[in-house]
Formats: C-alpha cells, sequence, structure tokens
C-alpha cells in the first residue's frame, strides 16, 4: 500500500512546533486549543510510524527524524516563497525573470561576477540565483525550477544538455603567512603533515582530490571533514589548517587573506552550465554562459594562481 499523502495543515502544525519548540505556542500561533494540537500531532506519529518529539525534564525535544523531516519541510517551503515570487513578478509585468542555480565551486565567485555584468547590461527585470547540492541538479532542471544551472560536476541524463564553460586544476589554499605562501606551485607530497580540511571521498571534490594524490603515489589524510568549499575557506582563514580546492572556488580568495598555490600534475577540473533540453531554452541562458566565459578567461595568475583554459 502506498503510504498516505500528508495534508498540508499537518505540515503546518508540525512546523510551528519545531519553529516555536512550545505547544502552547504553537496552539497560540495556530488558533487552536493544546489539546487539539496534541491529538494532531500523536496523529501524525501514527501515521509516519515514528516519535517526532519527546518530553525530557518538561521540555518538548524533537527527535533526530524529526529534525531531519523539519529541514526538508523548510527547503520546500523556501521553494514554495520563491515561486510565488515569481508568480507575482510575472502578473506585475516585469520585463523578465531569469532563475537559475549554482553548486558552490562555481556560486562563489564565478557566478556573482556574471551575475553583476548580466545587471549591468540589463539581460533580465529579475534574478533569482539559487544555491544548489549537486544532487539536486537534476530535479531542479527536470521539474522547471530553474532555467540552467551551473557546476562543476557533470549530469549524464539525455535529456540535460551540458555547455562547458571553462577548465583549471586543482589548488591548495593557505593563509597569506604560510610557510607555503610564497611557493608557485606544491605537490601534495608537500603537504604532508599538514592539518588538510578537506571532503568525503564520495564527493566530486574528493574523488578530484583522490585521483591527483594518487598520482603522486600519495594517500589524503584529513584532519578536518567539510561539505561546502565555503567552510573549507572559512576554517582556512581561521588558521585551521590548509585545504585543496578547485581553482574557481579560489578566485579573489586574496582579499581574504588567503592564496592560492597550484597543484601540479593535478587533474583538470572544468565548469559547466546544464540545460534541460525539454523546456524552452530562455536567452538568459546564452548570455550567462558567454558571461561565465568571458570572467573565466579573464581571471589571471593574480586572481587564482594558475590560468583558465576556456
Amino acid at each position: 500500500m502506498p503510504n498516505p499523502k500528508l495534508r498540508e495543515r499537518q505540515i503546518e502544525i508540525f512546523r510551528t512546533i519545531m519553529a516555536t519548540h512550545s505547544l502552547t505556542a504553537a496552539a497560540r500561533h495556530l488558533g487552536v486549543s493544546q489539546p487539539s494540537l496534541s491529538i494532531a500531532i500523536k496523529r501524525l506519529e501514527d501515521q509516519l510510524g515514528i516519535a517526532l518529539f519527546a518530553r525530557i525534564s518538561g521540555r518538548l525535544v524533537p527527535t533526530q527524524e524529526a529534525e531531519l523531516i523539519f529541514a526538508e519541510v523548510e527547503r520546500v517551503h523556501q521553494q514554495s516563497e520563491m515561486l510565488s515570487d515569481v508568480i507575482y513578478s510575472i502578473v506585475r509585468g516585469d520585463a523578465s525573470v531569469f532563475r537559475f542555480g549554482s553548486t558552490p565551486s562555481l556560486g562563489m565567485r564565478l557566478v556573482p561576477k556574471a551575475l553583476k555584468r548580466l545587471q549591468l547590461e540589463a539581460a533580465a527585470g529579475t534574478y533569482y540565483s539559487d544555491s544548489l547540492s549537486q544532487r539536486d541538479v537534476r530535479d531542479y532542471l527536470l521539474f522547471g525550477q530553474g532555467a540552467c544551472v551551473a557546476t562543476i560536476a557533470e549530469v549524464n541524463d539525455p535529456v540535460i544538455e551540458t555547455a562547458k564553460i571553462a577548465s583549471a586544476g586543482l589548488v591548495c589554499v593557505v593563509p597569506n603567512d604560510h610557510a607555503l605562501a610564497g611557493y608557485k606551485s606544491v605537490t601534495p607530497l608537500a603537504l604532508a603533515g599538514e592539518p588538510l580540511i578537506s571532503f568525503a571521498t564520495t564527493t566530486t571534490h574528493g574523488l578530484l582530490i583522490d585521483e591527483t594524490f594518487r598520482r603522486w603515489g600519495v594517500s589524503r589524510n584529513p584532519a578536518v571533514y567539510v561539505h561546502f568549499v565555503e567552510a573549507a575557506l572559512s576554517f582556512v582563514t581561521e588558521r585551521i589548517g590548509i585545504t585543496i580546492l578547485d581553482a574557481f572556488s579560489a578566485i579573489d580568495c586574496e582579499a581574504n587573506g588567503l592564496v592560492a598555490i597550484p597543484i601540479e600534475n593535478s587533474v583538470s577540473v572544468s565548469a559547466y552550465v546544464h540545460i534541460c533540453h525539454l523546456r524552452p531554452r530562455q536567452k538568459g541562458v546564452d548570455r550567462l554562459i558567454e558571461a561565465l566565459r568571458d570572467i573565466a578567461a579573464v581571471t589571471t595568475n593574480a586572481q587564482m594562481g594558475q590560468p583558465i583554459d576556456v
């Protein structure tokens, strides 16, 4: 039997309780009695077959499952809010709306620089730039949530069209007063003994870094694991360790007191823009691709430690 569909009211009740951390406050916010709210949550728990809350020392404490469900509820709620904004923008007769996504590597610096150029050209009336994890890219395109996605990972799907933007290598990012900061390039061998802030082996960055290390016959031994490049750069800024990233992620890192040093014999990292060819292609897609290529082409050694091939 398929799982019974959750009603909008059930999700609203759950979300409100999670936000207020109190049945009393949630009941007041929703305009219902506390007993009726308790019954509603009990029915939801019975329907799901799990406990969502526990009372510990008189406090209402969400279970781990409730925290995970709440994260997904908030993600969908945010997308719904943005969808509403887009609809009203169209109703108001705005000149145009261009919505696209990017994963952190390109979304950190390359995409903002390209978007600045598009704004100066008045290429669209309203922009929506969504930050995505790699696992969300395919659905984002297939379900038409945005016109395209910029990322360093390939998407193997027959309905996804891919435009290559540029290629670059991996760089080692260190504080500007680090012993390695003056090097023109480094090898994985030279990084032995350095606290490495890095990524799981199953991530795009983890796979790229491991392949580069294998070329030198060494293994990666991270001291700190992170999921996003923003975290890796922040930890390096705090001098917790060094990190290895794709060169796109390290653009302008000098502004934060960091230095990007090319890794010798690194794998090549490509930047892509993915589009679903089952949907009409917006003009903004080609304008974004052109802007990204131009920005990548003019990025110099001083910006990111090595030239980019376009």
